[in-house]
């Protein structure tokens, strides 16, 4: 049996040093990582793989070459092209000779004697590094995708970044990979220009017709900045007639909120009142017949305590024609949103507010949360300011944010 050693830099170059030299009928023994020294106390070295490798002396080549045979056909509607899974088979035909080897001395190993039972667990240790090391190669960018494929992969991976959910990315590639001709596919910014074109129909989908209601109700998580972003709004409002304007803080629980909200209508000029109770509130609402806006503020819920959902219920159903505003974070996780969409869908929100852009710079929450939700977002709020850190924002707006920044 002839046995060499191999030095590469990856397991890929490896294989390929030890069937260049010693044909594909050959098994690799060993592999670890080492430190070449770099001549300079080993401060320069650099790590590399060493491979051991065997053969039968004399056995005759192999005729069906790894490199040569030609890989099976993708079965139909699988995808177009077939270069990455041409490379992922070849390596799978190079690797499945030593997964043999291995098996094999398994077999022929008891485990009886303390001799077998260490050489077992140097098996295992090899087989749990090739398993290691092949992972981390089909993982990483030395296959070659398909030239068609890699511009779709691009796509998908570009929207994951923009902070859009994987579920939703995934829909987008492959809406526009169906009405794009074959030809384009490797285009990627022919891909980009089909893609605003599907993600502007989404967000049209949401829009509402309907003028803003003269009531509205604030609701939401804690935190995400609910009093804040109606101090904005009741002060833009309030610009030409303070007295128009009356802001109804129902979040009596939560430490100083009623003294955050009493020191923002002092310093807008705008009426403040407190209810404590449903039927409080509803007396409230109908004292303020003359007023051309109302503004409701409510306690931060959790999406998890039905409890509260159940009361907040309650409130809003005593109210005749409010429109209820559900306002969120843009820094939340999309798994996050996606479970506060669900739960807060018991209530009859119209639109969306989101807050703090100005904390994050990934801006795929925009549309997470209208696909998700159906609803057209009202505003966002860009910092703390008021009223200047309140936005409008159309389509276009949307887009450029989500899909530039």
């Amino acid at each position: 049996m002839r046995v060499k050693t191999f030095e590469a830099v990856d397991m890929k170059q490896a294989l390929n040093l030890v069937k260049d030299e010693m044909g594909p009928r050959a098994v690799i023994v060993s592999s670890r990582p080492i430190k070449k020294d770099g001549k300079l106390f080993g401060m320069l070295g650099r790590t590399v793989l060493e491979v051991t490798a065997a053969v039968e002396e004399g056995e005759k080549e192999d005729p069906v070459n790894v490199r040569t045979v030609r890989a099976p056909d993708l079965p139909s509607g699988r995808g177009r092209g077939t270069g990455a899974y041409h490379d992922i088979w070849t390596i799978k035909q190079a690797v499945e000779p030593v997964l043999d080897e291995i098996r094999t001395l398994k077999e022929g190993l008891s485990g009886h004697t303390p001799e077998e039972e260490s050489q077992q667990t140097d098996l295992r240790a090899d087989v749990a590094q090739i398993r290691t090391m092949l992972a981390s190669f089909v993982g990483s960018g030395n296959i070659q995708a398909d030239p068609q494929g890699a511009a779709a992969q691009r796509l998908f991976y570009f929207l994951m970044g923009r902070g859009i959910d994987e579920a939703l990315s995934r829909s987008l590639v492959q809406r526009v990979v169906a009405r794009i001709d074959s030809g384009a596919l490797g285009d990627l910014e022919r891909l980009k220009l089909n893609l605003a074109a599907e993600m502007r129909a989404d967000i049209a989908r949401a829009q509402r017709g309907s003028a803003p209601s003269r009531i509205q109700v604030f609701v939401g998580p804690t935190g995400v900045g609910k009093t804040t972003t109606i101090a904005k709004l009741a002060a833009r409002a309030a610009r030409s007639a303070p007295d128009s304007v009356l802001i109804i803080t129902t979040d009596v629980h939560r430490v100083a909120a009623v003294e955050q909200a009493m020191r923002f209508g002092e310093s807008m000029s705008v009426q403040v009142k407190v209810a404590i109770s449903p039927e409080d509130l509803r007396r409230t609402v109908l004292q303020a017949e003359n007023k051309e806006k109302v503004f409701i503020d409510t306690p931060g819920r959790s999406h998890r305590d039905t409890t509260a959902f159940r009361s907040l219920r309650g409130n809003i159903d005593l109210l005749d024609d409010a429109e209820v505003m559900l306002v969120l974070s843009a820094t939340s996780r999309a798994a996050d949103s996606q479970e506060i969409l669900e739960a807060y869908s018991v209530l009859p929100c119209s639109r969306l507010i989101l807050t703090k852009l100005d904390e994050t710079r990934i801006y795929g929450e925009l549309y997470n949360c209208i696909v998700r939700s159906g609803r057209p977002i009202a505003c966002v709020t860009t910092g703390q300011a008021v009223p200047e850190h309140l936005e409008t924002m159309d389509i276009p707006g949307i887009l450029r944010r989500v899909l530039h920044g």
